[in-house]
């Protein structure tokens, strides 16, 4: 599914790409040359890889935390994809992530004493893992390194109520805090 999820969104990235050039450029002239022809940015996505993302979801110490059908930690919420979704939303996954933040930086602080760096192409390619359940569906423990399946959370504390302890509820005020 992981090939035929490629080229469903490279047919439909491509189709996307051919009709915004041609508002903008006036023309329906290519992406890429538009970016050469008129100063401005360009959208970059990453190519995703579903099974890099399986093997990152282990090397960056993901699955302590998370599982994925039924294999990793429960302190954290499981990264189950859903079989019927068609596609791979980087961006939505990269706003989950960015809202678990502080309980993320705080399990990893007191678990592996360090933060876990993401590059952009690696919050992709852990996005094409939670998001396909083809390279899912094999996912095992003899995945793990065994010193590393003593460190799973079976404790979910995403669940608890005030987790995490200490953090704000809310942002504070801007302009409130810009005023001291």
């Amino acid at each position: 599914m992981s090939r035929l999820w490629s080229l469903g969104l490279t047919a439909a990235l491509a189709t996307a790409l051919f009709a915004f050039s041609d508002g903008p450029t006036g023309g329906g002239v290519p992406a890429a040359e538009a970016a050469e022809a008129k100063p401005g940015k360009v959208i970059v996505l990453p190519l995703i890889d579903p099974e890099r993302g399986r093997r990152l979801f282990v090397a960056k110490g993901c699955v302590i935390c998370h599982s994925v059908a039924g294999v990793g930690g429960k302190a954290a919420p499981a990264l189950d994809a859903d079989p019927q979704a068609r596609t791979i939303d980087v961006l939505d996954f990269a706003a989950r992530m960015w809202r678990g933040a502080p309980a993320m930086l705080d399990l990893q602080a007191v678990e592996l004493g360090y933060q876990i760096e993401l590059s952009a192409d690696e919050i992709a390619h852990l996005a094409g893992f939670t998001a396909d359940a083809d390279a899912q569906a094999s996912f095992s423990s003899e995945e793990i390194p065994e010193p590393m399946r003593d460190w799973m959370l079976d404790r979910p504390y995403w669940e608890e109520e005030g987790w995490p302890d200490g953090l704000p509820g809310e942002f504070p005020d801007l302009q409130e805090w810009g005023d001291q």
